[in-house]
């Protein structure tokens, strides 16, 4: 994805049972760590954890910090590193990584949220991937009940609300029926993890299931972890793991492992874009691999191609989430599939990116002209979203690399509106499409729309998946199209639209 977009979070929970081994008892930061390394995918601007120890004074200890994994624990550094790993070891434990769809980017923002108070079971820390769509509500309840907002973001509010929660009762109340009280509150997408004072966790999905999240049990080890994704859990040893049912909930108390309905779900809306471009290409979603499905959309995009090439023609992946499809689409059209274009993998995150989108290009990727020069290109990636750098790119791989022809091929259809569940793309305006087609169309792209969009970005054609090859590669129904399923997305993308006629680009869920 040439003009990258980001997904919020992913998280990560460990239980190891007491086997009278206190060293083994102490693992729990080992396996936090090593699951949020593998889900460093869908973040890297923060990452934190919180673990369960009674025999600390910090019954539940926090810590987190800027920056990706490794930087914050510190792995560059053997005794800063084992410093950590002593101080934050426990038989428990929660952890997070994030990017910042909303809210600043401080360390204050950073999660796990840890909410100290004298009673233990009101003592909580949580981590939380995806978005609240009724943000703006939420806020002015909350402060309608007298509490004082600093980060400003849907995180924040779900502590407040979640304390509240349990403010109502005089004793611990049951978790199971705290979380079925806040999902009539919530409306959007969240996976949450829980972990109080008493050591009680919770691990919950949202009722529409919006992101995956999966978890495993190995009995013999006495060992149960859950993740945003299954690879980490594979990583970590795992043999076998399920996803957890949309509504559904792990409460984790007093030794034993049990799972529960929490909320109804009168329907399932998974993203699309988890299989297409946010998940690690070696993890299954609900039972459906991400590899595969990338391979079945370059495939389908391959059905439509009306170009007949020749021995000219060559496919290149957008590094790295569209080789599977790339790979697929150049299989079925019986030509070669090259890296010509290389990902600079260890450039890693920095504030001197360049004064222009066309430095940034240079930083990010480096066009091989050994391989491209003279060739007809196909340009496989799996979106665009803003279009922000893909003028850029075209003309990059031309210039540089000396590609005759680029063509680029798109593995999903074209994105006509926003998301409020936890994609950083929240207004029509910022959207590439809109901007070519005079007014919203639910079907597919017409030729005359990619025909402009190719020669604005320099490109020699362009062309996107159907809806139905979608559909058919993810094997879910799909609603792309301004189709929200939840009462606050409707209402939003009202106002959305609203917004972009009046020109005014401020973020949505934010009104």
């Amino acid at each position: 994805m040439d003009d990258e977009i980001h997904e919020e979070c992913g998280i990560a929970a460990v239980y190891i049972k007491p086997n009278g081994n206190k060293e083994a008892a102490n693992r729990a930061l080992f396996y936090l760590y090593k699951l949020l390394l593998n889900l460093q995918n869908r973040g890297q601007l923060s990452a934190g954890i919180t673990t369960y120890n009674p025999e600390r004074t910090q019954i539940l200890d926090t810590y987190r910090d800027l920056g990706p994994v490794n930087e914050v624990f510190r792995t560059s550094n053997k005794p800063k590193s084992m410093q950590i790993f002593q101080r934050y070891s426990g038989s428990k434990g929660i952890g997070h990584v994030r990017y910042a769809t909303s809210g600043s980017d401080d360390r204050g923002s950073a999660q796990p949220f840890e909410r100290h108070h004298g009673r233990t079971w009101k003592w909580f820390a949580f981590g939380f991937n995806g978005n609240l769509a009724n943000y703006a509500e939420l806020k002015k309840k909350v402060e309608g009940f007298g509490y004082h907002i600093v980060y400003d973001t849907d995180t924040e509010i779900m502590m407040h609300l979640i304390a509240k929660e349990l403010g109502n009762y005089k004793k611990k109340p049951n978790l199971v029926h705290v979380f079925s009280s806040l999902a009539k509150k919530f409306d959007g997408s969240y996976n949450i993890t829980y972990i109080d004072g008493d050591g009680d966790m919770i691990i919950a999905r949202d009722p529409y299931g919006f992101r995956p999240l999966v978890y495993s049990i190995d009995e013999k080890q006495g060992v149960f972890l859950a993740a945003s994704e299954s690879n980490a859990l594979i990583n970590c040893g795992m043999k076998s793991y399920k996803p957890l049912p949309p509504g559904h909930l792990i409460h984790v108390s007093n030794g034993k492992i049990s799972i529960k309905k929490f909320a109804e779900s009168k329907r399932k809306a998974h993203c699309m874009f988890e299989w297409v471009y946010f998940s690690n290409v070696s993890s299954v979603n609900d039972d459906r691999s991400v590899y595969l499905t990338r391979a079945r959309l370059g495939k389908e995009l391959a059905k439509s191609e009306p170009i007949k090439p020749n021995k000219d023609f060559v496919v290149v992946p957008v590094p790295d989430t569209a080789k599977a499809a790339a790979d697929a689409f150049a299989f079925e059209l019986g030509i070669p599939s090259v890296e010509g274009l290389m990902r600079n993998r260890y450039v890693g995150r920095t504030f001197i990116e360049g004064g222009s989108r066309h430095e940034r290009i240079q930083n990010k990727y480096t066009a091989l002209r050994e391989v491209l020069e003279g060739k007809k290109v196909f340009l496989v990636d799996d979106s665009i979203v803003r279009g922000s750098t893909t003028q850029q790119l075209v003309r990059y791989i031309k210039d540089m690399a000396g590609a005759r022809e680029v063509h680029m091929r798109i593995t999903c259809p074209p994105i006509r509106g926003p998301c409020f569940y936890g994609i950083d793309m929240s207004t029509i305006a910022e959207l590439l499409i809109p901007k070519y087609e005079k007014k919203f169309n639910p079907g597919e792209i017409s030729n005359e729309v990619c025909r402009k969009i190719a020669q604005d970005a320099g490109a020699d054609s362009l062309r996107y998946q159907t809806i139905k090859g979608l559909i058919s590669a993810i094997d879910l129904p799909s609603s792309i199209n301004r189709n929200y399923p939840t009462l606050w997305g409707k209402k939003l993308i009202q106002k959305a639209e609203e917004n972009f006629r009046k020109g005014i680009k401020d973020r949505t869920y934010s009104c």
